[in-house]
């Protein structure tokens, strides 16, 4: 699930999506690596602190952003690493507004069943049975659910872009763009 050939590792959203790949935001440490060493036995112990990733959803996948030499232990070791994600959710502003929609949405469909009770009778349930769970979802879904993460054009486009990767790039082994 790591995505490999640092600098130039490929992410396609096409063969690879939903695949939940890890990327790292610089070379992984080798398994000789003193780091890695270190970190081996607490893999083995199961004492590994947690690997911090960050869901990025415009690329599909995960980036390392704490843990790399962790992550490389607990691969050295073929153990299953812990891993504490970050992800985007609703902003403080919005909060309030999808609130009001997830109360809103509960009391229309308490009011859709009171009416229905009185075409058809007490045999009809209230709607709390299910537009409670249906309310409760909404609610925890405002604090936990994945959002998109936001990006913003680059003042001067591609041109400048390209000339920030440059100027990054420039004598550094890595391809020119």
């Amino acid at each position: 699930m790591l995505v490999e050939g640092h600098p130039d590792g490929y992410i396609d959203w096409f063969l690879h999506s939903h695949s939940w790949e890890i990327l790292p935001l610089r070379p992984m440490p080798n398994t000789d690596d003193s780091r890695v060493k270190a970190y081996r036995k607490q893999a083995r112990e199961g004492t590994l602190p947690p690997v911090l990733l960050w869901w990025i959803s415009g690329l599909d996948c995960h980036l390392i952003l704490d843990g790399h030499a962790r992550l490389a232990a607990a691969i050295a070791e073929s153990v299953e690493p812990p891993l504490l994600q970050l992800h985007r959710t609703v902003q403080r502003d919005d909060l309030a507004a999808r609130i009001n929609e997830a109360t809103g949405f509960y009391e229309g469909e308490l009011a859709r069943f009171v009416e229905l009770r009185t075409v058809h009778g007490p045999l009809v349930p209230d709607g709390a049975a299910t537009a409670g769970p249906q309310l409760v979802r909404l609610l925890h879904d405002l604090n936990t659910a994945e959002q998109p993460t936001w990006a913003w054009p680059l003042p001067g486009g591609e041109d400048q872009w390209r000339r920030i990767a440059r100027d990054v790039t420039v004598g550094h082994d890595w391809p020119h763009i």
